[in-house]
C-alpha cells in the first residue's frame, strides 16, 4: 500500500463502515446540569463514535469534564487540551482518557479522521468481564496516556474497531459481550505499546506508598455536588487512612514525587477549584464547601496564595 493510500486508510474505512445516523445519535445525548458540556446518558454504558470530517464537520470533543472513559484512535493533526497543558499531535495516535481530568480534542488540520469508544466505569467489571477498569494501568486515576502508532499498528487497531462497528449494527444476543471483548482487546494491545507520555511505576515500598496516596487523593475527584465535600484534605487525613505516620508518608511521597504531601494536595485542590470555577455555575461558597474549607474566606486566601488572584477574578477571566 502506498503512503498516500495508507494515509487515508482510516478515513475511507470509516466512511464505509459507519452510518451518519449512528454518529449523530451519540453526539447530543442529555447534558449534565452540574458540568455543562458533558455527555450523560444513564441508560447506556457504551457508545462508539465516528470522528471523521465527513460525518462530523464540527468536531464533538469540546473541553469539559466527561462522565465517560475513552479509547480513541485519531488520524491527522490535533491539539489535546488538558487543564495544565496542551499537546499537539499528528499522524496516527491512540488516546485513553478518564473521568477524573477534563479534556478536549481540537482539530488543527484540514482533514481528520478518528474513532472513539466512550463508556462508563461499570461497562467493564469483575462480574461481566473478569476485570475492573481501574486495574488497567492506562486508566489509573490522574493519567492521560497517548500512544503514537505506526501504519501497521494503526491498521491492526482499525480492524478491532471495525469489529465493534459490525456488532453495533448486528442483531445478536451476544452483541454487548462481543463489543466488550473487542474493547478489552484494544486495551490489552495498547498496554504493550510505549506511551508518548506516562508515569512508569516501579515496584518498591516508596512507590507503592506514593501511588496509594495519589489513588486516595484522586478517588475524591471529580466533585459532583456541593453537598458531597471531599473527606481527605490534610497530610494527617491521608496518613490516618493509610495507617501510616504523617512524617513517614511525607518522606516517601517526597522521595517518589519530588514534592511534599501538602504541596500535592494543594496543587490538586487548586486544579479542581479552577475546573469548578470554569465549568460550573456553583457560587464561591458552594465550591469552598465542596473542597473542604470551613469558610469561604479560608478558600479565598488559599486560592490567592496559589494562583495570584481571587476565585472571583479567575472566574471572570476564564468562565466559558
Amino acid at each position: 500500500m502506498s503512503d498516500t493510500k495508507n494515509g487515508f486508510y482510516l478515513f475511507f474505512l470509516l466512511l464505509w463502515y459507519m452510518r451518519i445516523s449512528d454518529a449523530q445519535s451519540f453526539i447530543a445525548p442529555p447534558k449534565s446540569s452540574a458540568i455543562p458540556g458533558t455527555i450523560q446518558n444513564d441508560g447506556d454504558n457504551f457508545h462508539i463514535l465516528d470522528l471523521s470530517i465527513a460525518n462530523n464537520p464540527v468536531f464533538p470533543f469540546e473541553y469539559s469534564r466527561k462522565v465517560f472513559y475513552t479509547a480513541t484512535l485519531l488520524q491527522g493533526e490535533y491539539r489535546l487540551e488538558f487543564e495544565d497543558r496542551n499537546i499537539d499531535i499528528s499522524g496516527n495516535s491512540l488516546l485513553f482518557t478518564t473521568t477524573k481530568i477534563p479534556f478536549g480534542i481540537q482539530t488543527t488540520g484540514l482533514g481528520y479522521a478518528g474513532i472513539s469508544c466512550m463508556f462508563k466505569e461499570e461497562y467493564i467489571t469483575k462480574a461481566n468481564s473478569g476485570y475492573r477498569l481501574l486495574e488497567f494501568p492506562i486508566y489509573k486515576p490522574g493519567r492521560q496516556n497517548i500512544y503514537s502508532l505506526t501504519k501497521e499498528q494503526t491498521k491492526d487497531f482499525i480492524d478491532i474497531y471495525i469489529k465493534i462497528f459490525d456488532e453495533t449494527r448486528a442483531n445478536s444476543a451476544f452483541k454487548d459481550n462481543l463489543q466488550r471483548t473487542y474493547l478489552l482487546e484494544i486495551i490489552f494491545n495498547a498496554q504493550k505499546l510505549a506511551p508518548v507520555s506516562s508515569f512508569v511505576k516501579t515496584n518498591n515500598t516508596t512507590e507503592v506508598i506514593a501511588c496509594s496516596f495519589i489513588r486516595l487523593l484522586e478517588s475524591q475527584f471529580p466533585v459532583e455536588s456541593p453537598q458531597n465535600a471531599i473527606k481527605f484534605k490534610t497530610a494527617k487525613d491521608f496518613a490516618d487512612s493509610l495507617s501510616l505516620h504523617p512524617n513517614y508518608l511525607n518522606r516517601q511521597v517526597k522521595l517518589s514525587k519530588g514534592r511534599t504531601v501538602s504541596e500535592i494536595i494543594a496543587a490538586r485542590l487548586i486544579q479542581e477549584a479552577k475546573i469548578l470555577l470554569k465549568l460550573t455555575n456553583w457560587n464561591i461558597a458552594e465550591i469552598s464547601s465542596a473542597l473542604g474549607f470551613e469558610e469561604p474566606s479560608h478558600f479565598n486566601l488559599f486560592f490567592k496564595k496559589h494562583s495570584n488572584g481571587s476565585p472571583t477574578d479567575y472566574r471572570k477571566l476564564h468562565k466559558e
